[in-house]
């Protein structure tokens, strides 16, 4: 559903935007959507309240061109509205910004995150072992790692030091190895990581970690980052993007694979996905906020009726 344009600046949108926030609890609401999207009811945990009078507050804001909303199945999802050259709000959030959330706030949006991890960590952790077949279902590491590479060598990136964030069965990461000296596969799911070593155990040039990538350290080591379809299966797919370029050289790059906005509700049981996918201007939009250049995407059709995006980013200095 298309979300309405912000309107043009007026007294009207003035009243009308800073009554909206004029709220305690609409104005924490703005403040736990900084860098990502939650639901109704993960937002109803946070702020111990009745999801009617939640629902009345999210309400107000959207009529205020505050927060935007997307549905996921049955769900309706909520987050900042992003639009850099709206000064109003961008100056609104900067104020809000400043404030620092209750203890108790920045707890429940920790245990959102893990229910939103752990529910995904666990689906890979016991479907490891079919991992192809599930893969299959939507789009398989050789369909997209042709243009993923075309992308990088046309990225002008030294051929240094390079990490993929979740290499499944391998395949992608071996390409990786043949420009750079230095690959690291990460993955927290120990099943999965042992089926990328079969793939990869002859190559001198490549380790991998077992680790969350939001857990690695913020030192900008790494000359090109690659998550393929990966994503989508994350917790906090904004927050993912700050934390890519804590750890990519300035100028470094930046390939992201994913699936295009769907309605496929099922690929959440079978293939353990948390998002149905972005709209690229979604993913372009949070790479830019996170300190990214962003190029032109490009697309790739596929089986069932999906749509895969790859998109590339140049981290620019902090």
């Amino acid at each position: 559903m298309a979300e309405p344009l912000t309107p043009t600046p007026c007294v009207d949108d003035l009243v009308t935007t800073t009554k909206a926030v004029g709220d305690r609890l609409r104005a924490n609401i703005l403040r736990a959507l900084k860098e990502d999207s939650f639901g109704v009811l993960e937002l109803c945990h946070i702020f111990s309240t009745p999801q009617p009078a939640l629902s009345h507050h999210l309400k107000v804001l959207h009529l205020a061109h505050l927060v935007a909303r997307r549905r996921e199945g049955n769900s309706i999802f909520y987050r900042r509205s992003i639009n850099v050259e709206d000064r109003l709000r961008t100056a609104l959030f900067a104020a809000l910004d400043d404030l620092a959330l209750d203890e108790a706030v920045r707890t429940k949006l920790h245990e959102v995150h893990e229910q939103r991890r752990l529910r995904s960590e666990e689906f890979f952790a016991a479907t490891a072992g079919k991992f192809r077949d599930q893969q299959a279902l939507i789009s398989e590491a050789g369909v997209y790692a042709p243009s993923v590479m075309d992308l990088i060598r046309h990225g002008d990136v030294a051929p240094t030091t390079a990490l993929e964030i979740g290499p499944g069965d391998g395949e992608l990461l071996c390409l990786l190895a043949e420009r750079f000296t230095d690959v690291v596969g990460i993955d927290s799911t120990k099943a999965m990581l042992q089926r990328t070593a079969e793939r990869v155990r002859s190559l001198n040039n490549v380790r991998l970690l077992e680790r969350e990538f939001t857990a690695l350290p913020r030192i900008r080591k790494y000359q090109c980052v690659v998550a393929a379809m990966v994503v989508h299966h994350m917790a906090a797919p904004q927050l993912f993007f700050h934390q890519a370029h804590r750890v990519i050289k300035a100028g470094g790059l930046l390939v992201v694979v994913e699936l295009c906005r769907h309605d496929h509700e099922w690929a959440k049981e079978a293939c353990g996905d948390l998002w149905l996918g972005f709209e690229p201007r979604e993913l372009s939009d949070w790479a830019l906020h996170a300190g990214f250049d962003t190029g032109e995407p490009r697309f790739l059709a596929q089986k069932n009726g999906f749509r895969i995006q790859i998109q590339s980013f140049v981290s620019r200095m902090s």
